[in-house]
């Protein structure tokens, strides 16, 4: 079974969702889920195992999700499911899911998102992930950060005010170096969250 990270799941009729998947071998990907069979599971960076199916009469409609499992290539050992976590993961996932846009196969990446979700998961000192996140992804992206420019922000900051301030900074820089980037939704929720 293929592996993929979850980025959003999208209500379009009565009995389905679009979900959107970042996978190694295709890049970000849309299948339709028919029911709420997997809604506990299909949360924002969850990292599944699945398998689909495509009507041979509707070659150009999207495949829908046969069956879907937590990972065991990528198990997540930790049942932690605070607010803290679970807001991260919604920024990081909409962050993901303004960039990237193309089915385009990098295993490197796929990697180092399925390590940054496990740090996650795992680790007790999350409080600025998302900031190393965003700039570790910005070299990924070929708009990496220029330390003569920005030499505070390679700097873990040590208050609400500092972090509030980083994370603000940080995504005006986004929008400024990629084209159709928005603001993610799930910014003033981190910052509450956070205060």
């Amino acid at each position: 079974m293929p592996s993929a990270i979850v980025l959003s799941l999208n209500k379009f009729s009565d009995t389905g969702n679009i979900l959107h998947l970042y996978t190694a071998e295709h890049g970000r990907m849309q299948y339709v889920v028919y029911g709420n069979k997997y809604k506990g599971i299909l949360r924002p960076l969850s990292i599944i195992d699945f398998t689909t199916t495509r009507r041979n009469n509707a070659p150009n409609q999207l495949a829908t999700i046969a069956t879907c499992q937590l990972s065991n290539i990528h198990p997540i050992t930790s049942s932690n499911n605070s607010l803290i976590i679970n807001c991260i993961s919604m920024f990081i996932a909409e962050v993901l899911t303004n960039t990237l846009r193309h089915p385009l196969s990098d295993q490197p990446l796929f990697d180092w998102l399925c390590d940054i979700i496990q740090h996650l998961h795992q680790d007790t000192d999350i409080q600025n992930i998302h900031l190393e996140f965003l700039i570790h992804f910005a070299t990924l992206l070929g708009i990496g950060i220029d330390d003569t420019v920005h030499p505070d922000w390679l700097i873990a900051p040590h208050s609400r005010i500092e972090r509030q301030k980083r994370l603000q900074d940080l995504c005006t820089y986004y929008q400024q170096h990629i084209e159709d980037f928005r603001q993610p939704k799930s910014l003033d929720v981190l910052m509450e969250v956070f205060d």
